[in-house]
């Protein structure tokens, strides 16, 4: 009995070790690509051979970027690096099964053409915020869904599409001929970590406007010299009056001295 309590006990203490080291996973890889397969072919129409191919590449793109997950929630450039690439590969893949039509909407669905995301160091698929119900599903299950263990997928066809090659046999669509690779500005919004409760604070006061320079001041023009004029003293018109007499004096002598000379001419006649 006791024997049996420890071994209990034992085999708790083991799981309560082992859940936080597997909280990061993003759960079982098969499941998952059912359940984005399932959606995808709901929303883009797809036929059957379209759905069981479509589910071929989501697990091998699950199974591919499942070892990255944990360093992917910190942000690691490599981790980052092989899941892109991995991306691009299924995004790759995708072109050589769905028309040219649904890949152009497939691309315009971020929960389709980017899954992954991560928030506040934890991973996470899109598809399931928008459908939140894990159970209810559109169609059955994949013609491989049990058998299927990625022969399918690169590393077992030297590196190429395997639909790619088998394209001819199966499709006789238009193949999307555009760009398909992602984007370096995907980075930050898929694995950017925001945390709400760290915030920088607030300014107590706005910043004040900086003062412009004062322009500098012309210098004034220098002020002209004051004319200095002499002073006018009383004296100077006394001057005016003695140089008017003496000028009346002498006109009255002269007068006097003409009426002289024409008296003594007339006497001089008149003898």
């Amino acid at each position: 009995m006791k024997r049996r309590f420890y071994l209990t006990l034992m085999a708790v203490a083991a799981f309560m070790f082992v859940l936080p080291a597997r909280a990061l996973d993003l759960g079982d890889v098969r499941v998952n690509a059912r359940f984005l397969t399932d959606r995808m072919a709901f929303e883009l129409k797809l036929n059957e051979r379209q759905y069981n191919d479509l589910f071929e590449i989501n697990f091998d793109f699950f199974n591919n970027v499942d070892p990255y997950v944990s360093a992917l929630s910190r942000a690691d450039a490599r981790a980052m690096d092989a899941y892109y690439r991995y991306l691009d590969e299924r995004n790759d893949d995708l072109r050589w099964i769905l028309s040219s039509a649904s890949y152009a909407k497939f691309m315009s669905i971020d929960y389709f053409f980017r899954p992954i995301y991560a928030v506040n160091n934890v991973c996470y698929v899109r598809i399931y915020k928008v459908y939140p119900d894990r159970r209810f599903f559109y169609y059955g299950l994949p013609a491989h869904y049990y058998s299927y263990r990625g022969v399918h997928g690169r590393r077992y066809c030297g590196g190429v599409s395997y639909y790619k090659k088998n394209f001819r046999k199966h499709y006789n669509h238009k193949v999307y001929a555009g760009h398909f690779q992602c984007r370096p500005e995907y980075r930050p919004h898929d694995f950017g970590r925001p945390n709400p409760s760290v915030r920088p604070p607030r300014p107590v006061c706005p910043p004040q406007r900086p003062v412009p320079p004062s322009r500098p001041v012309c210098p004034s023009k220098p002020a002209p010299p004051a004319v200095s004029r002499p002073p006018k003293h009383d004296y100077d018109k006394h001057d005016r009056y003695e140089r008017r007499d003496k000028r009346k004096e002498e006109v009255g002598n002269r007068r006097s001295e003409r009426l002289d000379r024409s008296s003594t001419r007339r006497s001089i006649r008149e003898i």
